[in-house]
């Protein structure tokens, strides 16, 4: 920002000069016009005649050696002359167009003055519009720190690494309260499963509290194997999350099965394998003849 400033400083400097150096040189045409004007009138020529012919001050006149030694070299040639009566204005035709002529020199003279106001005032307003410039710029790389800080801020509650404790008082130690709450939650849990957590490093929270009660133990412990076969694979940012979804999902560890052939084996049936024939009971056979007599009769 500094060199913007820098800039626009060394372009307001260069105006300045620009305009100082367009009035020195307007100021010694004026001079140099009125010096023919009152030849041409044949007017005495000294300082105080240029000065208020030229609309200058008698001091500028002696601020320039040019200026002063021309002046001096006229009055000097004029003073060696017969001295002519000064023509007077609205007297004779030349007399007007003469005050026409000073009336128009008047006339552009102001317009030049106006033109120059109004190129002070443009040059104001650029010098202004820069420093508004700079200002936008200021204010949008703000505006673009504080939006990447806040999304570093978003990322940073979207992912909790799952060592570090959620609750905690100004000095770094859970709040009487939190501490009730988690003995509370850890009393409702299987010791099992809570060694899991621990060793996982899973902190209960009421929405994991809430799953594992509505859940079984078994649908519980394979979540839990699950999630220890994902960690070996993958890194979990949300370990909580997941072991959450795992149970309500009922996700189990992947079982790796040996495939075997479908084929089946066929087995060769020998004379051992075949069944012994069984002999008829004479006795259950005289029964089943008496019965089928009867029926005959």
């Amino acid at each position: 920002m500094s060199n913007g400033n820098d800039g626009t400083r060394e372009s307001r400097i260069n105006t300045l000069k620009e305009t100082q150096e367009a009035r020195k040189e307007d100021a010694k045409n004026r001079v140099y016009q009125a010096i023919e004007r009152l030849q041409k009138l044949n007017a005495k020529i000294n300082f105080h005649t240029i000065s208020r012919e030229a609309q200058v001050s008698v001091s500028y006149l002696y601020k320039y050696p040019e200026l002063k030694q021309h002046i001096a070299e006229l009055r000097s040639k004029q003073n060696s002359l017969p001295i002519k009566p000064v023509a007077k204005a609205n007297s004779t035709s030349h007399g007007k167009v003469v005050t026409r002529l000073q009336e128009k020199i008047k006339k552009l003279e102001d317009e030049n003055q106006e033109l120059k106001r109004k190129c002070e005032a443009l040059a104001g307003q650029v010098y202004r519009v820069h420093h508004l410039q700079a200002q936008v710029e200021r204010l949008q790389q703000e505006n673009e720190n504080l939006r990447t800080k806040l999304g570093e801020q978003e990322i940073a509650t979207k992912v909790t690494p799952i060592d570090k404790k959620r609750r905690s008082t100004a000095n770094g130690f859970p709040s009487t309260g939190d501490c009730d709450k988690e003995r509370k939650s850890k009393s409702a849990i299987p010791d099992n499963i809570q060694s899991d957590l621990d060793e996982l490093g899973i902190e209960l929270n009421t929405t994991l509290t809430k799953t594992i009660k509505s859940a079984t133990e078994k649908t519980i412990l394979d979540a839990i194997e699950a999630l220890k076969y994902q960690l070996t694979k993958q890194d979990i940012p949300n370990a909580g999350g997941w072991l959450n979804k795992a149970i309500k999902e009922g996700w189990t560890k992947p079982e790796i099965t040996i495939q075997q052939s479908t084929k089946p084996e066929q087995k060769i049936v020998t004379a051992s394998d075949k069944p012994e024939k069984k002999l008829v009971d004479p006795n259950k056979l005289k029964k089943l003849s008496n019965i089928f007599n009867k029926k005959n009769d």
